[in-house]
C-alpha cells in the first residue's frame, strides 16, 4: 500500500518528467518530498492534495504512463484544467523546479493568490531548475574549485533524464 508521501513523490516525477529514484532517492539526506508535502498541504488542503494523489493512485495502479497522468491531471482535453487540483499540479511543478511556492488560489486566511515562498534554503539550492541548466545558484556549489575548467558531466547525469547525448549545456 503506498503512502501520501509515495504517492507525492509519484505525482511529482510524472508531473516534472523527472524520475522518482532521482525526485525521493533511497539515501536523502536533504528531504525535499517531505518537507514539500508538509508545506503544501495546508495551503492547497487536504481535500484537494487527497484528490490529487488518489487520481495519481489509480492511473498509477492501472499501468498509465507518467506523461498521461500529467496530461490528466493538467488538461481538460487540448485546454489547460482550471480546476484546483490542476493549478495545485502546476504549483508542486514550480515548486520542485524553482523551490519556490506560487499560491496558485485563495485558501481561506492560510494563503492568498499570487502569495510567493522560498520554501528553504535546501529547496532554492536543489531545486531541480539548477541541475537540468547545469549550473548552481549564486554564492554556492557542491563542485570543487576549477570545476568550470573540465567539460560539464551530461544533462543526463544530473537528471536521469536521456539527452541528445551531447555534453554539456547544449543537451
Amino acid at each position: 500500500m503506498s503512502t501520501d508521501l509515495d504517492n507525492f513523490a509519484g505525482l511529482s516525477s510524472a508531473l516534472t518528467g523527472i524520475p522518482q529514484s532521482f525526485i525521493a532517492p533511497q539515501v536523502d539526506p536533504v528531504g525535499l518530498p517531505t518537507q514539500f508535502l508538509a508545506f503544501v498541504t495546508p495551503r492547497i488542503t487536504s481535500s484537494v492534495l487527497q484528490a490529487l494523489l488518489t487520481q495519481y493512485a489509480t492511473l498509477a495502479a492501472d499501468k498509465v504512463p507518467p506523461d498521461q497522468i500529467a496530461q490528466a491531471i493538467l488538461m481538460n482535453g487540448t485546454q489547460p484544467a482550471t480546476t484546483q487540483a490542476a493549478q495545485a499540479a502546476r504549483a508542486i511543478m514550480k515548486l520542485w523546479l524553482l523551490g519556490v511556492w506560487y499560491q496558485p488560489y485563495d485558501v481561506d486566511k492560510v494563503a492568498k493568490t499570487g502569495d510567493q515562498t522560498v520554501v528553504s534554503d535546501q529547496a532554492y539550492t536543489n531545486s531541480w531548475a539548477w541541475k537540468i541548466a547545469q549550473a548552481h545558484p549564486m554564492g554556492y556549489s557542491e563542485f570543487f574549485f576549477g570545476y568550470w575548467n573540465s567539460e560539464p558531466p551530461s544533462l543526463e547525469d544530473f537528471t536521469g533524464v536521456p539527452a541528445s547525448g551531447q555534453q554539456g549545456a547544449s543537451s
